[in-house]
């Protein structure tokens, strides 16, 4: 019980510590993949706590042998001999729930969002079907007096979307960067991010960490998208061409070039922010990977114990 105790802790200071760490944090702004990857890592290993938490519950002091109907029996008669027929009973319940409503709850959360987003662009494809395309430009051109650019996932690689007021507004140029940011978008897959952040928020938003994660992941794809455009057409020119389309608005179920707080990432771009060395990035893989292993390794005590005890046993 100790350990399920240090996993429920764990996960409780991840929730509610977790998100002002990472958004304190001015390293994030600089290397916005890595910072991808840390809110992740955090979010995930908040659920495996969760969801390790209940299976040591349930763990078993000796090794059965049997099929699992038999296991289940055999953890439940365990805890009914430690705690009572009703305090084991309860706790029984209580690791289902960690360990099989969390999952569940995920899963159907990830479902919902999937159908909702699929739903979105196939309404969206089928009145871009009629739009022209412009090969040139690598984009299909929707009649739109309002500046606007974002991309559409798909199958087959997914589409990249100009407004005619964003054509008749930007020049060769800037068209060039709002289509090279685009395509960072398709090309990093970061419509799934954005899915999974949102299933995340809506199974378990109670969890501040976890009711955070679609904004700022949002805002962190943006700047990856940023830097991958940049590195092709320039920052300037990558800046002017935001501010020219970030008031427009662009359908839910895409990513727009001028998404994100856009006056923030366009300062970003005009001051370029110091690059991280070697050691830094080391040591936000170092945390990022830590945070992933500490439930892992927090249920590897009563494991060995278990086996230790069965070994002696036997």
């Amino acid at each position: 019980m100790t350990a399920a105790a240090l996993l429920l802790a764990y996960a409780a200071a991840l929730a509610v510590l977790g998100p002002r760490l990472l958004e304190r944090a001015e390293w994030t702004t600089a290397v916005p993949r890595l910072a991808i990857g840390a809110w992740l890592a955090l979010a995930a290993s908040l659920l495996l706590a969760v969801v390790l938490a209940g299976a040591v519950i349930v763990l078993p002091l000796e090794i059965h042998h049997g099929d699992g109907a038999g296991f289940a029996r055999h953890c439940l008669r365990e805890l009914q001999e430690h705690y009572g027929d009703a305090g084991g009973a309860a706790l029984a319940a209580a690791a289902a729930i960690l360990m099989c409503a969390v999952p569940a709850r995920l899963a159907a959360s990830l479902l919902a969002v999937g159908r909702e987003t699929a739903r979105e662009r196939a309404a969206l494809r089928r009145v871009l079907a009629a739009c022209p395309a412009a090969p040139e430009l690598g984009a299909v051109v929707v009649d739109d007096p309002r500046p606007a650019a974002y991309c559409l996932p798909g199958a087959d690689g997914g589409l990249i979307v100009l407004t005619s007021g964003a054509v008749a507004l930007l020049d060769r140029a800037q068209l060039r960067a709002v289509v090279a940011h685009e395509r960072a978008h398709l090309a990093g897959r970061h419509h799934r991010l954005a899915a999974a952040a949102e299933a995340a928020a809506r199974g378990f938003g109670f969890a501040p960490l976890l009711a955070r994660l679609p904004e700022r992941l949002g805002h962190l794809v943006e700047l990856a998208a940023d830097d991958a455009a940049a590195r092709t057409v320039g920052r300037r020119t990558l800046a002017r061409s935001l501010l020219s389309v970030a008031a427009a608005q662009t359908p839910g179920a895409a990513l727009a070039a001028g998404g994100g707080d856009t006056v923030a990432r366009v300062q970003r771009l005009l001051r370029e922010p110091p690059a991280l060395g070697p050691t830094g990035i080391g040591t936000i893989l170092s945390g990022s990977a830590a945070a992933l292993a500490a439930p892992v390794l927090v249920v590897a005590v009563p494991v060995a114990t278990a086996v230790g005890i069965a070994c002696c046993q036997a």
